[in-house]
C-alpha cells in the first residue's frame, strides 16, 4: 500500500493519514496470519503505547471500504482481515482458527472472470474462496490421518 493511496482513501473517508493509522496499515500489510482488530491493535501498541482500539476499529474499516484490505472471515465473532488483496483463496481451520493464504495457481483470478457468467447484469467486485477443514496442526493432536480425502 503507497502512502499516496493510503493518504486518499482516508480523505474521502473525511479523515487524515495520522502516524497511528499508518501504523496499523503497515501492520496489517506485514502479517501473514490474517489477525483480527484486537490483534492488530495489541501489536502496534508495542511501537505506540497509547493507541486506542476504536483507532484501529476506524482504520481498518476505511481500508475495507476503499479495497486496501479485505474482511476474509468471522470465526467465533472476530472478523479477521487480510493486507493482501491479490486473488487468492484461504483454508480455515475450523478447530483452532488459523487462516492460511492458498496458492490456487490463478483458480481464484479465474472464477472473478466467471462470476461475471453466473450473476449477469451485476457489478462484481471480489470473489471470495474459502476452503474450511482441520489444519495439519489439529489433525496430528487428533490422531486423525492426514491422507484422508
Amino acid at each position: 500500500m503507497s502512502n499516496a493511496k493510503l493518504r486518499e482513501a482516508f480523505h474521502a473517508a473525511g479523515m487524515r493519514l495520522t502516524r497511528q493509522r499508518l501504523l496499523i496499515c503497515r501492520e496489517l500489510a506485514n502479517r501473514y496470519d490474517h489477525p483480527d482488530v484486537e490483534k492488530i491493535h495489541q501489536a502496534v501498541r508495542t511501537r505506540l503505547k497509547r493507541i486506542s482500539l476504536f483507532t484501529v476499529y476506524r482504520t481498518v474499516n476505511v481500508l475495507e471500504q476503499h479495497g486496501l484490505a479485505w474482511r476474509v472471515t468471522t470465526w467465533k465473532g472476530h472478523a479477521r482481515y487480510d493486507g493482501n488483496t491479490h486473488a487468492h483463496a484461504h483454508f480455515l481451520c475450523e478447530e483452532c482458527g488459523r487462516i492460511d493464504d492458498v496458492d490456487t495457481q490463478g483458480a481464484c483470478h479465474e472464477m472473478a472472470e466467471r462470476a461475471h457468467e453466473c450473476v449477469p447484469n451485476r457489478q462484481v467486485r471480489r470473489v471470495d474462496m474459502m476452503i474450511i477443514g482441520t489444519c495439519e496442526e489439529c489433525l496430528a493432536t487428533t490422531g486423525v490421518p492426514t491422507d484422508t480425502p
